[in-house]
């Protein structure tokens, strides 16, 4: 039998017990967590790590341009009407939704200097004009560096394809300046044959694949339409400007919709 002492003894010694048992095992819950950590996760991550490091990016050529506006509306009737009011007089125009508003515009072009010069053409013969500059969307691409050779073509194929619809821009520009001759239509045309005999890796990202095939959609659309430009112009029937302002416009909004539909 035990005394009271003993037994009051006893039970500190047992409850003594109890706490260096539950210490032990939270030390050992903290060392198998860890060797865990060290077997298990670390590897995981330093794969992660590995990808990164063997991971390259390039951002998809962005595509940018100048608006000539000449007025901003809250109602597209309003900027309907004044567009109607444009046309009546044999001014070509076009409405821009730019958030709220509505913003006409007579004009839109990928160089600066001849958004401006078209500006102050306008300025002077009484209609008042500002330039807004419109900048496309950036896209960035990810991909593994045996394929950087592959990636490094189509990124140069994008860039040929704008450089194309630059020189739509440039021929868009001298039509409004009366100065365009057949041989700046032939050579514009010239840029965009070229384009369509361009090749590529049908094996690269899928992303750079969609919009490359989509450029060489675009591409097909303006070649189709220069005989039409041509016509116009042999015809002097005034509508030639439109054709390459709309070819130009249309272009860029199917190249924004080709990089908001990546992956």
């Amino acid at each position: 039998m035990y005394t009271d002492e003993e037994s009051k003894k006893n039970t500190k010694l047992g409850f003594k017990r109890v706490i260096l048992l539950l210490a032990l095992s939270i030390v050992a819950s903290i060392g198998i967590g860890f060797i865990i950590s060290q077997y298990a996760i670390k590897p995981y991550l330093a794969k992660l790590s590995e990808k990164n490091v063997y991971s390259y990016s390039v951002k998809v050529p962005q595509l940018n341009y100048y608006v000539v506006k000449i007025g901003q509306y809250s109602d597209e009737k309003d900027a309907s009407y004044n567009l109607n009011l444009l046309t009546m007089k044999g001014i070509y125009g076009e409405i821009l939704k730019d958030g709220e508003n509505y913003i006409l515009c007579l004009g839109q072009f990928m160089d600066k200097k001849d958004a401006d010069a078209f500006g102050l053409m306008l300025n002077k013969s009484g209609i008042k004009s500002s330039i807004n500059l419109y900048e496309g969307p950036v896209y960035q691409i990810y991909y593994e560096k045996n394929s950087e050779k592959n990636v490094k073509e189509a990124i140069d194929n994008i860039n040929v394809f704008l450089n194309s619809l630059s020189h739509l821009s440039q021929l868009s520009y001298k039509i409004a300046f009366g100065t365009v001759s057949e041989k700046d239509i032939d050579d514009t045309e010239k840029y965009f044959k070229k384009y369509s005999n361009m090749t590529y890796n049908i094996n690269i990202d899928e992303n750079l694949k969609k919009i490359l095939d989509d450029t060489k959609a675009i591409n097909s659309q303006i070649l189709n339409n220069f005989s039409d430009i041509k016509t116009s112009l042999e015809l002097n029937d005034g509508n030639a400007y439109r054709l390459t302002q709309k070819l130009l416009m249309d272009s860029i909004k199917q190249y924004y919709d080709s990089m908001s539909s990546l992956k």
